[in-house]
């Protein structure tokens, strides 16, 4: 198993799928079912390999896999896990598999729906096992169009339109990924200085001394990008819409799994990278999550409509996990990554 590439086959599985279902007729609504079913239960069980595989005393990078892209910018097609990603990676392929058959008496266009929804699964896996900046960037940027398209196309709500949800929810992940851009270019810009040759390489990144006044200013950048993903207050108002708006499959995914890809940004890649600039804005970060516990949690309270209900709650709850993201110590992460994956769990299970 150690020369087999079972992280690319894992992410690579849904978009094969995928790929099979563009070549189908419409009609064939049965095949359509069965090779999205297929797909996602062989990247869950693929995903378990990964999890029991994983060496616990050893730690660090696992199973990583490495191929050149882009030489003169340092940039690879690299994956790997560790103990973050992995319970990240099978939380997002057990929900992707539950998605798939929640979704399985969908009637109309459905070749168009699972297309979308597997492209939705692999790029959040993606974000979750790239070890390369500009692989994660790109499959960051590879969930907006899916599930823009997914929320418009597919879902209702009974007090905003399918439209407004969906045009709400990628204008604010837009917004965001607009300020992790820019921090990511300047990451890679003052490396390249630093090192004296261009990387996009996370773990070589880390090696590399910036100072104090640009690691605040990264930071800053990366927890207005993340923070928007991961719906921070005051930049929360897009989640509950969002979530109400979609359809049942694509809630469960964007509770589950994808605000968690701004938690994970903000310890993969703010907290390794810039530890400096964290420290400095943790207080600020704090405040903000409190906002996330009390005031998501309050108007929670005041809802009716269940799928407001998880959104809201949803809110509060990301709300510990970035405290536990400022607390800037080993157990508060620990925490954070495991209230990630537990509170994963629940969304799907109380979806309508």
């Amino acid at each position: 198993m150690s020369d087999f590439p079972i992280l690319s086959v894992t992410l690579l599985l849904p978009i094969a799928g995928a790929v099979l279902i563009t070549m189908l007729s419409p009609t064939q609504k049965s095949i359509i079912r069965s090779i999205a079913a297929v797909s996602t239960l062989g990247s869950l069980l693929l995903s378990l390999v990964v999890f029991f595989g994983y060496d616990q005393l050893q730690g660090g990078l696992q199973m990583t896999e490495s191929i050149p892209w882009v030489r003169d910018l340092g940039i690879s097609y690299a994956l790997g896990v560790d103990g973050i990603s992995i319970p990240l990676l099978l939380l997002t392929n057990l929900i992707g598999f539950s998605a798939v058959y929640a979704s399985w008496h969908t009637q109309e266009r459905v070749k168009e729906f699972f297309v979308l929804l597997l492209l939705l699964i692999s790029g959040v896996m993606g974000t979750f096992i790239a070890t390369d900046l500009f692989i994660f960037f790109l499959f960051y940027e590879v969930v907006v169009i899916p599930i823009y398209l997914l929320v418009i196309m597919f879902g209702s709500s009974k007090r905003v339109t399918k439209e407004y949800a969906g045009m709400k929810l990628t204008i604010y992940l837009l917004i965001g990924s607009a300020f992790l851009l820019v921090g990511l270019i300047a990451l890679f810009v003052q490396a390249k200085a630093l090192l004296g040759f261009p990387t996009m390489d996370i773990n070589t990144l880390a090696r590399a001394d910036f100072s104090v006044g640009f690691q605040v200013f990264v930071y800053c950048l990366m927890a207005l990008g993340f923070g928007t993903l991961l719906s921070m207050f005051p930049f929360h108002a897009w989640s509950p819409d969002g979530y109400a708006g979609a359809p049942t499959a694509v809630s469960m995914i964007h509770a589950g799994v994808l605000k968690k890809i701004g938690g994970y940004g903000l310890i993969r890649i703010g907290l390794l990278l810039l530890p400096a600039g964290a420290r400095y804005v943790a207080p600020l970060i704090a405040i903000l999550a409190l906002g996330n516990v009390v005031y998501a949690g309050i108007i929670c309270l005041t809802q009716k409509d269940l799928k407001y209900i998880v959104g809201y709650s949803s809110v509060s709850h990301m709300g510990y996990v970035l405290l536990g993201i400022a607390s800037v110590n080993l157990i508060s992460l620990n925490g954070a990554v495991m209230m990630m994956f537990a509170m994963g769990l629940w969304p799907p299970c109380s979806s309508p």
